[in-house]
């Protein structure tokens, strides 16, 4: 019985997972801001959030690359107010970052 329990778990969170990635895929932020020990620093205003290739999250802001993070590598947790998306793991060069992406009011979109 204990064994069952845990698959399920696992798909329930899998589950979450690939419906969070489903709600920011091309999802627009209003701002995009890293945080740390020290509290929030803005990091671009105007941004998209793109799934590439299926395998990893990218923020693009004013025609560059703000964020990559692999899919695999990345901690996804919606913000309460469902205003928002942190991510956070490991960027592509290795450090070790964590951000949130604040969404602009798209009132035809579906939650």
């Amino acid at each position: 019985m204990l064994f069952g329990k845990k698959k399920k778990e696992e798909k329930a969170e899998q589950e979450a997972r690939r419906a969070i990635l489903e709600r920011i895929r091309n999802r627009k932020a209003r701002y995009v801001a890293s945080r740390g020990p020290s509290g929030e620093r803005i990091l671009c205003r105007e941004a998209v959030i793109n799934i590439v290739n299926e395998s990893e999250i990218a923020i693009y802001s004013e025609n560059r690359e703000v964020v990559r993070i692999a899919i695999d590598k990345a901690r996804l947790g919606e913000l309460m107010s469902l205003g928002g998306v942190i991510i956070g793991g490991e960027d592509v060069n290795g450090n070790e970052i964590n951000v949130v992406a604040y969404y602009t009011s798209d009132i035809n979109r579906k939650m």
